[in-house]
């Protein structure tokens, strides 16, 4: 295993038993010097951004048959994410990324009449945000223990009350 994937698992670890993250505890968690870390990263965001970037990437929302069948995609896709990083905050380019993901779904939910009448695509569209954010998966998860599966399979039926008719 190269250097760098030794402290990328180290510091996830770090993040996963809850005690902070410093490059001097990842260093240590890898067995390697502080200063091998910082040969790879050269500070603690950058070590974070590029925990970030081993998330998998989304999945093709408009290849999915349905409104529904889309905002299922989203919902699991929040729940394929690795857990130690939902204590981490979400970087603005991907929560810009995962809104217009939302507000595809909720367009996509007008466009088959399937939208509750009271809601317009926006407010929709920032209701499956909020459900679909790791603010909340990491409060369920890790605050209140539930497994992710759990998790997903009540958050899509929240979402899916939340803005279908």
């Amino acid at each position: 295993m190269s250097s760098e994937a030794r402290i990328l698992d180290a510091a996830l670890t770090c993040l996963r038993e809850g005690g902070g993250l410093t490059m001097a505890q990842v260093a240590e968690k890898a067995g390697l010097s502080r200063q091998a870390v910082y040969l790879h990263f050269p500070g603690r965001v950058a070590l974070l951004a590029a925990l970030q970037a081993r998330q998998p990437m989304a999945p093709d929302f408009e290849a999915a048959p349905s409104a529904r069948a889309a905002l299922g995609l989203l919902v699991a896709a929040q729940a394929n994410a690795d857990p130690g990083l939902m204590v981490l905050d979400e970087p603005e380019d991907a929560a810009q990324a995962r809104l217009a993901r939302c507000q595809a779904v909720a367009l996509r939910f007008q466009a088959e009449g399937a939208l509750a009448p009271q809601l317009s695509p926006a407010a929709a569209a920032d209701l499956l945000w909020s459900l679909t954010g790791p603010r909340l998966w990491d409060a369920l998860v890790t605050g209140r223990g539930w497994s992710t599966e759990r998790t997903r399979a009540h958050v899509t039926f929240l979402a899916t009350g939340a803005v279908t008719k």
